[in-house]
């Protein structure tokens, strides 16, 4: 005998499909945030390594010398009228187990000359911040163009970190100090001169900024986004949208502190110390533009090297009487809370 059975099976209904792609989605939705959190933790950690080793380098190379390197330096061959132009990167090298990089960098060229492009168009990971974008390394005609070269000429390895030189007068006077004119600037710990000694930094290793994130360059970001807003230095060398010292190797790599609004406009101050502010104030030293000023693509604030090696974040909403505490070797004052 045959039996039937009244049992069938069947499928998902309409609305029970809707549900389980409707939790699907609230899920996904729930654990995408967390993934690109954790992500960004990895990151950051990885910048702060960074200048942890780039630390590291700098002290071994004081601990050899007695001195930290100066920021830039130019360099006169005996009976040779020419001076050739080399910066602390390159003086640090072998501290930073590229001692091959070392013996072949020319140092009686400059170095953007093309008998250093072997070594200056190198990217090096311990000057790059995970967190800025990486595109930056393929030399197209559309990055020739914006960076106003001539195409076919080498994009040198990029940095998103740099010395904190000084602070401008600029700064000073809209963070509540006095003029200081006719100087323009009070200096930090790595000169753009002679090598500076740890007695220098009297306001304590510890207390004393010596490198800074300046991510993002060659191209100009303000506020997180990309910059539209340029310097009339920058149009003057036909480079509207970039921002200065982006090559590793660069003497310009570093940076003076003159503020800027959140629009990016920026202060400036001339050589007597005359300062002209934007119509905003220029108050931010942290994240408003990547222009020669402190800047990272982290949210709240930048990770900078102090004199001592140790890295610190500084939030974006940090007071200005302490950056410019922190930003100097010998302003004796006391920093705040950072």
């Amino acid at each position: 005998m045959r039996i039937n059975s009244s049992r069938r099976m069947r499928g998902f209904t309409l609305i029970e499909l809707l549900v389980v792609i409707a939790i699907i989605a609230v899920l996904v939705s729930l654990l995408l945030p967390a993934v690109q959190q954790a992500r960004e933790a990895a990151r950051r950690s990885q910048c702060q390594n960074n200048l942890k080793q780039l630390g590291l380098a700098l002290l071994n190379y004081e601990s050899k010398f007695r001195c930290y390197p100066p920021s830039r330096i130019n360099l006169s061959p005996p009976a040779v009228a020419t001076t050739y132009q080399q910066s602390w990167t390159v003086m640090v090298l072998a501290e930073l187990d590229q001692g091959p990089m070392y013996n072949l960098y020319n140092a009686n060229a400059n170095w953007f000359d093309s008998v250093n492009y072997p070594v200056t168009t190198t990217k090096l990971p311990v000057f790059l911040c995970p967190s800025s974008p990486d595109q930056r390394d393929v030399p197209t005609p559309a990055l020739y163009t914006a960076l106003g070269v001539t195409a076919g000429q080498p994009v040198f390895g990029y940095t998103d970190y740099g010395t904190l030189n000084a602070v401008r007068n600029a700064f000073l006077v809209t963070a509540g100090y006095a003029s200081i004119a006719p100087a323009k600037e009070v200096m930090g710990a790595l000169d753009r001169g002679p090598a500076i000694k740890v007695a220098q930094i009297v306001d304590g290793t510890s207390n004393t900024i010596m490198l800074g994130e300046d991510a993002g360059r060659p191209f100009q970001y303000i506020s997180g986004k990309p910059g539209n807003n340029p310097r009339v230095g920058n149009v003057a060398f036909g480079t509207p949208f970039t921002a200065d010292g982006w090559g590793w190797a660069d003497i310009n790599g570093g940076f003076s502190v003159d503020g800027a609004d959140p629009d990016g406009q920026q202060s400036n101050t001339s050589s007597k110390g005359v300062i002209t502010l934007p119509p905003m104030g220029a108050r931010c030293a942290i994240n408003c533009t990547n222009d020669s000023e402190m800047y990272s693509m982290h949210v709240g604030g930048a990770y900078s090297l102090f004199c001592d090696g140790s890295v610190h974040f500084l939030n974006s909403t940090i007071s200005n009487a302490t950056f410019v505490a922190l930003a100097t070797r010998n302003s004796r004052d006391i920093p705040g809370e950072y």
